[in-house]
């Protein structure tokens, strides 16, 4: 006959364990925090050190990079709209305007006593070329415009001066020479119906179209200028920014909610803009104890869509280091609300 010590001691086993687990006290509740939408999108990108990068984003395509350019490329932009005749300057290269005359290029010109005129960075009507083309008669004033391209222009390019005509709703057209009126060259400059902007530099004498298609960028990075004009004369600064496709949506900003509990019944509490400015560049600031910039991470920054039926998204900044810790390496995440 077996012994029954095993059975006994299995048994007096799960009796120890049963009065071990009466013993435990029970576990205190936990609120979770709320899970992100599996719709977060994390994009980081890299201007460089010194913000030489311009870039353009697709932040719904998962090759969200959509162009990079050198941001000094270009000195004059120009909209592509068949009924727009709106040209602005390239800020974050430094570029500068004057009006010095009519009809005939200048022989002599000191940049000293040019009046210097800067374009906003919200664009619209604060650019200076708003009133280039005379709207009754359909042409030119004919004026005579200078351009400084910025102290980091090459040694006898920096300053050109330029005409400029609208050949018909489709062309631009520039005439130009260099500070002493020699040396006079054209381009034209076609507008591409696909794209927001086409572009001019005075260094090659070229129109340059770099511009991915209108529905193929949500936004740009770059380096542009902000006008401090609580100074005086009034400070033009250069700032690493962003410049919206304002074609495809609106922002609105807000530092008010918690960003992973923002929801669509929010959207009507705010107000939001199309100006191509509107996300600014303060998503981060410069903490002068710590050495380095903090992003503002508690700024939300609402995106509308245009359409019948707007999709909404929200958008936060979380560093502007790379990995390496080298700055002007962007980072954001964003969610669409539902």
């Amino acid at each position: 006959m077996k012994s029954g010590k095993p059975i006994v001691f299995v048994f007096g086993f799960l009796l120890l364990l049963v009065a071990l687990q009466s013993c435990e006290k029970a576990e205190k509740p936990y609120s979770l925090a709320k899970k992100p939408s599996d719709s977060l999108v994390l994009v980081q990108v890299n201007m460089g050190e010194t913000y030489e990068d311009q870039i353009f984003i697709n932040f719904l395509d998962s090759n969200y990079i959509r162009n990079t350019v050198k941001n000094t490329c270009w000195d004059l932009g120009f909209d592509c709209n068949p009924n727009s005749k709106n040209i602005w300057m390239n800020g974050g290269k430094g570029v500068l305007l004057g009006t010095i005359g009519k009809d005939s290029f200048i022989a002599n010109i000191n940049p000293n006593k040019v009046n210097w005129r800067w374009d906003a960075s919200s664009g619209g009507d604060s650019i200076v070329l708003k009133n280039w083309f005379n709207e009754f008669t359909q042409h030119s004033r004919d004026s005579i415009y200078i351009i400084d391209r910025g102290i980091e222009a090459e040694s006898g390019l920096r300053y050109f001066q330029f005409k400029l005509r609208m050949l018909d709703p489709f062309t631009f057209a520039i005439e130009y020479a260099d500070s002493k009126g020699k040396f006079i060259s054209s381009c034209i400059i076609p507008k591409d119906i696909n794209k927001l902007n086409v572009y001019f530099d005075f260094r090659s004498g070229k129109a340059i179209n770099f511009e991915p298609r209108i529905n193929d960028w949500h936004f740009c990075f770059l380096r542009t200028r902000w006008i401090y004009y609580d100074f005086s004369p009034p400070l033009l600064y250069s700032v690493t920014g962003i410049q919206i496709n304002s074609k495809l949506f609106s922002v609105a900003v807000d530092s008010s909610l918690n960003f992973i509990e923002i929801c669509k019944a929010d959207m009507d509490k705010f107000t939001f803009s199309s100006k191509r400015d509107i996300m600014g560049f303060d998503w981060k600031v410069y903490d002068f104890n710590q050495g380095k910039y903090i992003t503002r991470n508690y700024v939300n920054y609402l995106l509308k869509m245009h359409g019948p039926n707007p999709k909404y998204y929200k958008l936060r900044f979380i560093d502007f280091y790379s990995k390496q810790g080298v700055k002007g390496s962007p980072k954001f995440e964003l969610i669409e609300i539902n």
